[in-house]
């Protein structure tokens, strides 16, 4: 590679000079060398993968120029030595690094930045062309001391309230007990994890908003492990890969996020006089994607990203995070997307599903889903024709977070996948209930309501379709509506709902109030036995609703056999009615009550009169 100015030169750091294990060591880097810095996150990998690691060599291997020198984020503070005599304090994090690349921090000396968090949207960086170049696979977890006073589960929602400060002791975390005040830390700005931990605390608060972060937060170096080291009040976010490694610290479920790591060079470099040694170290092609690099990477306890040959995204430059997460031991299948949706449902029902879908195909993806809340599996379902669904009974009120991870059933054919958290908040119970006994009409009756858990008290509504429609306190679960003996007869609907509110679903019920017609009893009366002919007589016929005090009113008709010899009108129960001046003889006579819409008409017994002369 042709030396660039006398400007463009390296760090002047020879082994001797060396302050970190993973500084370079037995060479000072010249002007062909790609000197980089920044995350805390990647400092060991690169320097596996440009020494080699436990008998493996690296890129450097054999190199004289053209190497890759990356100086450790650590000790802190500390300052490097330039090439030109210049002082600088070592770049602690991934945006203390990329700072080297643009603007008025602009370094000459420096090629590249290791990253664990993408360049951001809109940002400056992007503004000044930078490229990030993905490479391996993270995690992020939550760690504590070996013994700690932490619960092993911490859901990202409860995350969210300890660094807003909302939760101060172990006891208010859901799963905690101890009165102890919780230590949490978090990494500086500036630092990659740092980034990446608020955007999935985000993800986790009400609406995906930005988390006002507690003011009494400590900070530490990311990934140092002494803080929380005998320390059961403290806990902070974690690199998986770091973890492996570290001691007298341990993961809890809960958050569980992936992530990419980079490298970071100015967008020009990629096309100029540093393009060879660029290509042939981060570049797709490059030993970073390699299958020599593997063990390297996963020696440094992360995961080699796939190949772009192989539907992967390791070694394309790229200004937004991925979302490929195809690994290099997933060669050879279809990268995989999982799209979780959650819903809720009065019972404490939650129903999850996972949409499945591999890139560039119309395959669907073949396996099981693991639905997990907390990191715990709280259902599984086989995925068919790109779906799997899953009902969760009995879940208690309240937000829950819940991921999906697609288990292929050949990691051959499909890659495995999980999904962003999604969270549901699951309300309070309601339930209510009606029933309602019908009959005959002409009696009250009463409408028995019925609630339980958030409607047990609470205002609902019953109606009574042409009838009533009223509200009705509960106390201690019960209430009733009376009804009239009126009520008319008919089939009527009977409803009653409770309409929930922002912590209770609503809940309703129906009933069916049927109202058959009332018999009557009908009564003749004779002024006398016995009319002389041609003389008008007066009688009385009564009605009866029978089983009601109800008065009954309507037509009745006297007749002698066929004959109709009287008509009148019941009303409040009794008619009067003139007979007409019958002939001389014998009559035998009886009323029918003609009924109404609500009361069966009915006959009386027949009644003898005698006409003389």
């Amino acid at each position: 590679m042709v030396a660039g100015s006398a400007l463009a030169v390296g760090l002047a750091a020879p082994a001797s000079a060396a302050t970190s294990p993973f500084d370079p060591t037995g060479y000072t880097p010249n002007t062909s060398d790609l000197v980089g810095s920044g995350s805390d996150t990647s400092e060991v990998v690169l320097d596996y993968l440009s020494k080699g690691h436990d008998g493996i060599p690296g890129f450097n291997a054999g190199r004289t120029s053209g190497r890759i020198a990356s100086y450790a984020a650590t000790p802190q503070p500390d300052t490097l030595t330039l090439r030109d005599g210049s002082s600088l304090a070592r770049p602690a994090n991934s945006g203390g690094g990329r700072s080297q690349l643009f603007g008025t921090s602009n370094n000459v000396n420096f090629d590249f930045a290791r990253a664990s968090s993408s360049i951001g949207a809109g940002t400056a960086e992007v503004t000044a062309g930078l490229r990030q170049i993905p490479f391996a696979q993270d995690g992020l977890k939550m760690v504590t001391a070996t013994t700690s006073n932490a619960p092993t589960t911490i859901a990202p929602a409860d995350l969210v309230k300890i660094y807003n400060g909302t939760y101060k002791t172990w006891n208010e975390v859901p799963g905690g007990t101890s009165t102890a005040a919780i230590e949490a830390y978090i990494p500086p700005t500036g630092s990659g994890t740092r980034s990446f931990f608020t955007a999935q605390l985000a993800k986790a608060n009400t609406g995906g908003a930005t988390v006002d972060l507690a003011g009494n937060l400590k900070v530490a170096q990311e990934h140092d492990a002494a803080p929380l080291q005998g320390n059961p009040n403290a806990i902070a976010p974690f690199s998986t890969g770091r973890a492996k490694s570290a001691t007298g610290i341990k993961t809890i479920d809960g958050l569980n996020a992936k992530r990419a790591l980079y490298n970071v060079f100015r967008g020009a470099d990629l096309n100029g006089s540093k393009k060879s040694t660029i290509d042939a170290a981060f570049r797709e092609n490059g030993f970073f994607c390699s299958p020599s690099a593997r063990p390297l990477i996963e020696a440094a306890g992360f995961d080699q990203l796939a190949s772009a040959d192989n539907g992967g995204a390791c070694g394309i430059p790229v200004q937004a995070d991925i979302n490929n997460f195809k690994l290099a031991s997933q060669e050879g299948a279809l990268v995989t997307t999982t799209t979780l949706s959650a819903s809720a449902a009065n019972g404490g029902v939650v129903t999850l599903n996972a949409e499945l879908s591999a890139a560039g195909s119309s395959l669907k993806p073949v396996g099981k889903v693991s639905f997990r809340e907390n990191g715990v599996q709280v259902a599984q379902a086989n995925a068919a024709g790109g779906l799997a669904t899953a009902s969760i009974s009995g879940v208690a009120s309240g937000a829950h977070t819940y991921t999906a991870v697609f288990v292929p059933t050949k990691d051959a054919d499909f890659a495995p996948s999980q999904s962003e958290l999604k969270t549901t908040t699951v309300l309070a119970s309601s339930a209510v209930s009606v029933s309602a006994s019908g009959g005959a009409f002409g009696t009250a009756r009463t409408i028995t309501v019925n609630g339980s858990g958030a409607a047990a008290n609470a205002p609902v509504s019953v109606s009574v379709s042409g009838v009533v429609s009223t509200t009705v306190n509960l106390s201690n679960g019960s209430g009733s509506v009376a009804l009239p003996a009126t009520t008319p007869v008919g089939s009527r609907a009977v409803t009653v709902s409770f309409a929930g509110n922002g912590s209770a679903y609503a809940s309703s019920a129906s009933a069916t109030l049927s109202i058959s017609k009332a018999g009557s009893a009908t009564t003749l009366k004779l002024a006398k036995s016995k009319a002389k002919a041609g003389k008008s007589l007066k009688t009385t016929v009564t009605v009866k609703v029978s089983g009601s005090s109800l008065p009954a009113n309507g037509k009745v008709t006297l007749k002698v056999g066929s004959k109709t010899i009287g008509k009148g009108t019941v009303k409040n129960g009794k008619a009067t009615i003139t007979l007409k001046k019958l002939k001389k003889g014998s009559y035998k006579i009886k009323a029918t009550f003609a009924g109404d819409a609500n009361v069966n008409g009915g006959s009386s017994k027949t009644v003898k009169l005698k006409v003389v002369k």
